[in-house]
C-alpha cells in the first residue's frame, strides 16, 4: 500500500501564482495574478461572481491551461507537466466542486472509492474499507456508506463530497464555494469541518467563496480578486478595516 501521509513542519510556499493571465476571447479574466500559499495556510480569494475565482483554481489543478504566466505547485511548473505528470500531482490536491460532483449511479462507497481507481493506488480490500471508514468518520456519515446520492440531503451530499477530496489525504485542498447551497447552520456546520480537518490533515487550501462567515472563520490570508488582478491581501480584519472602495464593498454587508 502506498503510504498516504503529508505531515511535515515545513512553511514553504505550496502553490506559487506568478504573471498569471487567462482570456476567453475578448473577456480577460485574470490578468497579472500573483499568489503564494504556504504549507498549513488556508488563503480565501474573495470577488464578484464572474471575476474569475474558479478559473484560479482551475488552472492550478490543471483543468485549465493558463494564457501567461507560471503557476507552480509543490514546487513543479504545472504549464510543464504531460498527462501522466499532471496526474500524479493531482493525486496531492483535492478539488472540492460546488455541487460536490458525486456520481448518482454510483454508491457513497463506490464514490469514495473512485479516486483510488483513478490513480495507481493498489490496495487490499481491506486497506480499501478503512480508508472509506476512515473518510465517512471524519465527516460523521459512516452510517450513509451504502446510499446512494440521492438519498442524501444537500448537506450530507456536501460532506461526502468533503470525504472523497480528503480520502488520498491530499497535500492541498481547492475549495469552489463550499457553502452554496446550504442553509446558514450547515454552512457552519461545514467550514467547522473543513477547520478540524484542516488541522487534522496539516493541508494547505484555496478557498473560493462569496460567503463573509467563511473568510472571517477560516482564512489566515484573505484576497480580494478585483479586475483579474490580487487587488490587496491581508487578514480578514486587516482588509475589513481597508477605506479603499473595491476592498470595503465585501465587508460592508457585516458592519
Amino acid at each position: 500500500m502506498t503510504e498516504l501521509t503529508n505531515e511535515t513542519n515545513d512553511q514553504s510556499p505550496v502553490i506559487e501564482i506568478s504573471n498569471l493571465y487567462k482570456s476567453f476571447g475578448t473577456n480577460n479574466v485574470l490578468v497579472d495574478f500573483n499568489l503564494v500559499v504556504n504549507k498549513g495556510e488556508n488563503v480565501v480569494v474573495l470577488g464578484k461572481s464572474g471575476s474569475g475565482k474558479s478559473v484560479l483554481i482551475k488552472c492550478v489543478v490543471g483543468l485549465l491551461e493558463q494564457d501567461q504566466g507560471s503557476v507552480k505547485v509543490l514546487g513543479q511548473d504545472v504549464s510543464d507537466m504531460g498527462q501522466q505528470e499532471l496526474d500524479q500531482i493531482r493525486v496531492k490536491i483535492g478539488f472540492l466542486f460546488q455541487n460536490s460532483a458525486l456520481y448518482d449511479s454510483m454508491t457513497v462507497r463506490e464514490n469514495l472509492e473512485f479516486p483510488m481507481r483513478r490513480h495507481w493506488f493498489k490496495m487490499e480490500r481491506t486497506e480499501t474499507d478503512q480508508l472509506v471508514e476512515e473518510a465517512l468518520e471524519n465527516v460523521g456519515l459512516l452510517h450513509a456508506v451504502d446510499m446512494m446520492p440521492s438519498d442524501l440531503s444537500g448537506g450530507m451530499r456536501k460532506r461526502i463530497g468533503l470525504a472523497r477530496t480528503l480520502i488520498l489525504k491530499p497535500e492541498i485542498v481547492l475549495y469552489d464555494e463550499p457553502t452554496t447551497g446550504l442553509d446558514p447552520i450547515t454552512g457552519r456546520e461545514i467550514v467547522q469541518l473543513m477547520m478540524m480537518l484542516q488541522k487534522k490533515y496539516n493541508t494547505s487550501s484555496i478557498i473560493i467563496s462569496h460567503d463573509m462567515n467563511v473568510a472571517k472563520t477560516t482564512a489566515n490570508k484573505v484576497v480580494i480578486l478585483v479586475d483579474g488582478k490580487n487587488y490587496a491581501e491581508g487578514s480578514f480584519d486587516e482588509l475589513k478595516s481597508n477605506d479603499d472602495p473595491k476592498v470595503k464593498q465585501f465587508f460592508e454587508s457585516i458592519l
